[in-house]
């Protein structure tokens, strides 16, 4: 890995000396283009893996999108489906709250009292109802967004392992490419 660092430094070092008005697309660019003097087959060694490299990238780019866009449709989906359910709740609400601003609006003290007093037991069956159910579904729905969330850190950190191993891999070679350039001109010199 040394020599790896040492190349760099010294492409980075050829970099910043050079024309600083020219923007250059990437080090493959430059590389192709220059003459690195000292360098030897070096250059041969970026220009072929530099490119693997972006791939790794690209890919991991893309499927760690893909986890991430599968776990926001997912629970898009799962928020649908119990949209529905949540109307009935809240229509099933309205109806008791409704009851209930009546009575609050009543001014006279007896009338009040005995609208209050007259709340039905199905107003207040309805009202257990709503509790019992909205508890049910908010456990279900918990539980269900935890599954999605767990699956989307699952396949993110997949994607991230397959990326750190394929830089790995792609470095390796490089890295075997470098010494290998460094031996030829060792040899060219003895």
């Amino acid at each position: 890995m040394k020599i790896i660092y040492s190349y760099i430094t010294l492409l980075w070092i050829q970099l910043l000396v050079a024309d600083a008005s020219r923007t250059l697309d990437s080090l493959s660019d430059y590389l192709e283009s220059h003459d690195l003097t000292g360098v030897g087959n070096t250059k041969h060694c970026f220009v072929s893996y530099l490119p693997q490299l972006e791939q790794v990238g690209d890919t991991w780019s893309k499927e760690y999108n893909a986890c991430v866009q599968n776990a926001t449709t997912v629970r898009g989906d799962v928020l649908t489906k119990v949209d529905g359910v949540q109307q009935i709740i809240r229509k099933s609400a309205q109806g008791i709250d409704s009851y209930i601003e009546n009575c609050l609006a009543i001014e006279d003290v007896l009338d009040f009292f005995n609208c209050f007093g007259s709340l039905s037991k199905q107003q207040l069956t309805n009202m257990y109802e709503i509790s019992f159910n909205a508890s049910e579904n908010a456990l279900s729905l918990t539980q269900q967004l935890n599954g999605i969330e767990a699956e989307r850190y699952l396949c993110t950190n997949r994607t991230e392992e397959n990326y750190v191993l394929g830089t790995a891999n792609v470095f390796d070679a490089l890295d075997k490419c470098l010494q290998q350039a460094a031996a030829n001109v060792v040899k060219i010199v003895d």
